[in-house]
């Protein structure tokens, strides 16, 4: 149960659009020089994403042994719960269409010139168009609904304190503590510090809208090189969210299933997080030193 969040929370790394988090993050790189697009973002995450998800139930599985060692009978039992699914029916043929069709649209985004958000609304035009998804399903949505207009408000709310010097003075304030130090060792300094700091968040986004703009700002004025520092907070972003139960939402369904305790949680979590920054800090910069 733990090796599927920690992998959720790690592969929101590998992919651009895979949480809410990355786009805005994007965005907020963008004011300072960092332009980034799928197929870059999928390059630098490729090498540190992937091995991490490789080796993560080796390491979970050496820290947290599980009480079952073996179940022959469960690819048995997945193929009869396929075969009882039956074939894929209209509503689910069309909504991979879209999908596949919207993935296809953030790659090639750039050379299309539309936005992300763009290729994500014609996605669901597609679905409202077609029936598979109704209004009467839309109103089922309001806590979804609510999240994403409370990101609206926490981003103006972000974009404001920028324009008024707040993240520059947070960021002078910052720096004026980390004075001296060569950039590698700003470098991950800041790194640890962010990924630290999520104890105290109960959602990616809002560090992200919060504070990612900051530490970029000091790492760049530490003499970091822009993108090496931008990629870095963009994945730390990602696989932070496993630190704690509520440091994801989408961990609320993996905590609801009373499979572990808080105390294990915590605990897994802790040690999950540790082995995700050695991966990213070592094998992540060097390969983003080459490609970043």
């Amino acid at each position: 149960m733990f090796c599927a969040m920690a992998s959720l929370a790690v592969s929101s790394a590998l992919w651009m659009t895979a949480t809410s988090a990355n786009p805005i993050a994007i965005q907020v790189a963008h004011e300072y020089g960092v332009s980034v697009n799928f197929g870059k973002w999928l390059i630098a995450s490729s090498i540190p994403a992937l091995l991490s998800i490789v080796a993560l139930p080796w390491v979970l599985f050496r820290l947290f042994p599980p009480g079952v060692g073996s179940t022959p009978e469960a690819p048995a039992a997945a193929r009869q719960a396929l075969k009882n699914l039956g074939p894929l029916k209209r509503d689910e043929w069309l909504t991979a269409i879209a999908f596949a069709l919207m993935v296809t649209g953030w790659v090639l985004a750039d050379k299309i010139h539309l936005s992300a958000t763009s290729i994500a609304f014609a996605g669901l035009g597609l679905l409202l168009m077609t029936a598979v998804l109704t209004a009467d399903d839309i109103a089922t949505q309001g806590d979804t609904l609510a999240t994403f207009l409370w990101l609206a408000v926490l981003f103006a709310l972000s974009s404001q304190l920028n324009e008024l010097g707040f993240m520059g003075y947070a960021g002078q304030r910052l720096a004026a503590h980390m004075g001296g130090l060569s950039w590698p060792v700003t470098y991950v300094a800041l790194i640890l510090l962010y990924v630290a700091i999520h104890y105290m968040f109960v959602s990616q986004s809002s560090q992200v809208l919060a504070l990612l703009g900051v530490f970029l700002d000091v790492g760049i004025r530490g003499g970091v090189p822009a993108s090496l520092m931008a990629f870095s907070l963009f994945f730390a972003s990602s696989y932070f969210s496993v630190i704690t139960p509520q440091g994801g939402s989408q961990n609320v369904i993996f905590v609801g299933s009373g499979y572990l305790t808080q105390r294990e949680l915590y605990k897994l979590g802790f040690l999950t997080t540790l082995f995700f920054l050695a991966v990213f800090l070592t094998v992540g910069t060097a390969w983003l030193m080459l490609v970043a």
